[in-house]
């Protein structure tokens, strides 16, 4: 499994987090976003830096609604009731991604948001995490469905489990029953999470002793964020005919904070809309890994292993077609030699007006690029400091020999079949030749990509 530990930060500070307590608007994306806004304002007017609203907060979780499915059977009215949620989902990127992120800017907070994810034909139920410069850091798709959401929802894959390194701490996500799979519990162990968002809405009494007993296995802090839903918040025409005529709450909140020895911080609230808010001392989190660190000298790698599969699995994967690209009126594709850059890289995002830092020139390896929005820097990743913003366990290849720049066609040839096994890479170019940078996780893949079009990759660069 491709590590995601970044540089860690401070390992001791207080950090101030919320949890947020509410109901969407079923079937209104906009007014959700200005409650999503307001709620937010909410949060970080007491003090908050990172603020997790529930599951599928924005979109929106129609309980008791069966979308006109039994076994062998699927109604019109189900399908237009599906088509009424697919109108409510949001794209990724999109217009709704952008509000979420002016909000986290307005008040330089972090958030996470659970949100119903539409990509192409499919929907997802979603986490993303935004920062305080109100860019999108990763997103996480759930895993596995339950029951029925698996009509409504399609799976997340192993490429959207990212633990993401911010000043405030490694920041993920797991999403409601997910939090029932160990051994994707075990992977964000494994990727230092240190704040655990367990974003949800299970709200029956064994949730609670579910994320206290995650808190303390991952000695890590757990912030879970339930949904609250009345009968009364449910819009006109919808269906409530499985729901008992007495039950008034149907999804009654249950959200709390947890410390990484699995005391209760803040919470839990039943019953009620609310802001939950916590001071956490990060130092909390080395004082509960002192007798135990599951990923760590209380693991027997001798005994168990783990393997994660992050490569992203499209059901469509388009190979050139090597005898159509090789023909009489066209030149012969390229074949080159590229050589391993050993060891692992980032990219880290700074202010425009930053002076570039002598850490980011320390390294063999390195490139350093202002714009008007940002100064960029790709670099050896044990160069950057803790806090900084940065996505790590990037691989390095290197176009060995020098290229012309008359030679026409290199980083095409070298993306192209890249592209087509599903691999996303950015380059640096330099004077003689090109750099091709692959995440650690897809790294094999695209290797026998390259290879498969021609290419050789081989050797170590020292």
């Amino acid at each position: 499994m491709a590590s995601q530990l970044g540089p860690s930060p401070i390992p001791s500070g207080r950090v101030r987090v919320a949890v947020v307590q509410a109901a969407p608007v079923l079937f209104d994306t906009t007014t959700t976003l200005q409650k999503l806004a307001d709620l937010a304002a909410d949060a970080a007017r007491k003090g908050a830096e990172l603020v997790v609203f529930p599951e599928a907060f924005v979109g929106g979780y129609p309980k008791g609604h069966d979308f006109g499915v039994t076994l062998g059977i699927r109604s019109p009215d189900g399908r237009d009731e599906f088509r009424r949620y697919f109108e409510s989902a949001v794209e990724i990127p999109g217009p709704a991604i952008e509000r979420i992120g002016d909000v986290a800017k307005n008040h330089g907070i972090h958030l996470v948001v659970g949100m119903i994810e539409r990509a192409g034909g499919t929907l997802y139920c979603t986490a993303a995490v935004f920062g305080p410069d109100g860019g999108l850091l990763g997103k996480h798709r759930k895993l596995v469905p339950t029951a029925l959401e698996r009509v409504i929802w399609g799976s997340g894959d192993g490429s959207t489990l990212p633990v993401m390194t911010t000043p405030l701490g490694r920041i993920g996500s797991v999403i409601c029953w997910e939090n029932y799979m160990p051994l994707l519990r075990t992977a964000m162990y494994a990727k230092g999470v240190e704040l655990y968002c367990a974003v949800t809405v299970d709200d029956r009494e064994t949730w609670v002793p579910t994320v206290r007993h995650i808190a303390l296995e991952g000695r890590c802090f757990v912030l879970s964020a339930c949904q609250f839903l009345r009968r009364a918040d449910l819009p006109p025409g919808c269906p409530t005919e499985r729901l008992p005529a007495s039950q008034d709450l149907l999804i009654r909140g249950g959200s709390c904070i947890i410390g990484p020895l699995g005391e209760l911080l803040a919470g839990p609230v039943y019953g009620e809309e609310c802001v939950l808010t916590a001071t956490l001392d990060r130092a909390d989190l080395a004082r509960a890994k002192f007798d135990f660190d599951v990923v760590g000298h209380y693991a027997r790698p001798d005994v168990f292993r783990l393997e994660v599969n992050e490569a992203a699995t499209r059901p469509v994967v388009f190979t050139p077609d090597q005898e159509t690209v090789v023909s009489s009126d066209k030149p012969a594709p390229l074949r080159l030699k590229l050589l391993d850059v050993d060891g692992g890289f980032a990219v880290c995002k700074l202010p425009p007006d930053s002076a570039v830092p002598t850490w980011a020139t320390a390294g063999d390896v390195f490139s350093v690029t202002r714009t008007d929005e940002e100064l960029s820097v790709v670099c050896r990743q044990e160069m950057v400091p803790s806090g900084t913003r940065a996505e790590v366990d990037w691989r390095c290849l290197r176009v060995a020999g020098t290229m012309p720049f008359t030679h026409v066609g290199v980083l095409a040839s070298l993306t192209t079949p890249v592209a087509a096994a599903g691999v996303g890479v950015f380059a640096v170019s330099t004077f003689d030749t090109d750099y091709l940078f692959i995440k650690d996780a897809e790294f094999q893949t695209a290797v026998a990509a390259l290879r498969r079009a021609g290419h050789s990759v081989e050797g170590v660069l020292p």
